[in-house]
């Protein structure tokens, strides 16, 4: 059975390239860092295109995964400063309610910004106050919050046990969003701060109380899609490195010529090229319904090989690689950014044991 892209995912993923290195080149990445902001322009592109409505499902079937996973990795090699994996799962979100049918177009067609506040600093709560609901709280985590339409926010309640995903706009008076330093500069975290805010029906997603299915669903598309943006990120970092050695000498030759580095280099390749593998493999099998813990697999590798990858990187090209000027530290703070985002490689193979353990006793 045949595991890898398909001619028509390879097309896309081609197309996509060429859409972000004309609408996001790394001039552009680097102009997010002094203004946190989402280009109009790409936002634009990335809606003619109808990029966000990807991914799609025929009742509980996914579809169109491995399509998905070409777009993350291209955003990965173009370091993309726009929260693609956001705006995917929250359109998303918004096919599976068809009282969100309008939210679902204006979204794919770029015309709302949807981003989500993954996770709350304290207790969050949605209750039943005087007939009407209110939700409190306080979220980090949330790409380009400030530039958002509407913001996706997971809220505990009504019930202790159960979650309820509401959809906040970014302009009511009760939400309040907050800039926060994080290490990737090109992909701001905001802080949501939400209180006493109204909740009417048409703020919740499928039903109250009914988010917690949703949440784990999240968290396990989120790692996926993280993956094959690492995986895009990997290999455009060891694709620029190898570039950067056949040009730089040493001692009247090319560094690239010295033994050394190439043996880093045939390491960093097997890291990308496994992770890859690793990657659209993952995403097959979420397709198909069968092995979810290829996920965690995926995540955990890609993590792990980000990381070295970029910091291997960075020694192969000596001084220059530690300074501002050189793109590769934008490659080393996104890689480390987002080998923590959805469970670092520590959580998932954690998760991944216990999913053995429990295999193993039968249950």
């Amino acid at each position: 059975m045949y595991f890898g892209y398909s001619d028509d995912e390879r097309i896309l993923g081609d197309a996509i390239s060429e859409l972000f290195r004309r609408h996001a080149p790394i001039s552009e990445v680097r102009k997010v860092i002094d203004t946190p902001v989402v280009s109009a322009e790409l936002h634009n592109a990335i809606g003619e295109q109808g990029l966000l409505g990807v991914l799609a499902h025929n009742g509980s079937v996914y579809e169109n995964v491995l399509m998905a996973n070409a777009v993350l990795e291209q955003a990965g090699r173009a370091l993309l400063p726009f929260p693609l994996v956001e705006g995917i799962i929250a359109a998303y979100f918004l096919s599976k309610d068809e009282a969100k049918a309008s939210l679902y177009e204006q979204t794919v067609a770029g015309d709302q910004l949807v981003t989500i506040a993954w996770h709350a600093h304290d207790a969050t709560r949605l209750e039943k106050t005087d007939g009407n609901w209110l939700a409190n709280g306080s979220f980090y985590a949330a790409p380009f919050a400030a530039s958002a339409d509407k913001i996706m926010a997971f809220f505990q309640g009504p019930e202790p046990e159960t979650k309820t995903l509401v959809i906040l706009d970014r302009n009511d008076p009760a939400v309040s969003v907050i800039a926060e330093k994080c290490m990737d500069l090109s992909m701001p975290l905001d802080r949501v701060e939400v209180v006493n805010l109204t909740v009417t029906d048409d703020d919740i997603l499928i039903g109250v109380g009914k988010g917690e299915e949703l949440w784990q669903e999240a968290m396990q598309l989120g790692a996926l899609f993280t993956a094959a943006e690492l995986s895009g990120l990997s290999d455009e970092a060891l694709k620029n490195t190898v570039e950067y050695t056949k040009i730089r000498k040493q001692f009247g030759q090319e560094i690239g010529k010295f033994q050394a580095l190439k043996h880093m280099a045939a390491e960093m390749f097997v890291l990308a090229e496994s992770t890859r593998v690793a990657v659209i493999y993952a995403a097959w099998a979420l397709e198909a319904g069968t092995e979810p813990e290829a996920v965690s697999i995926a995540k955990a590798y890609a993590s792990d090989a980000a990381n070295e990858i970029t910091g291997q990187a960075i020694q192969m090209h000596g001084g220059i690689g530690y300074t501002w000027e050189s793109d590769l530290h934008l490659y080393f703070k996104r890689a480390r950014r987002s080998s923590s985002a959805f469970g670092d490689a520590y959580a998932h193979r954690e998760k991944l044991l216990d999913a053995i353990t429990r295999s193993s006793k039968g249950g």
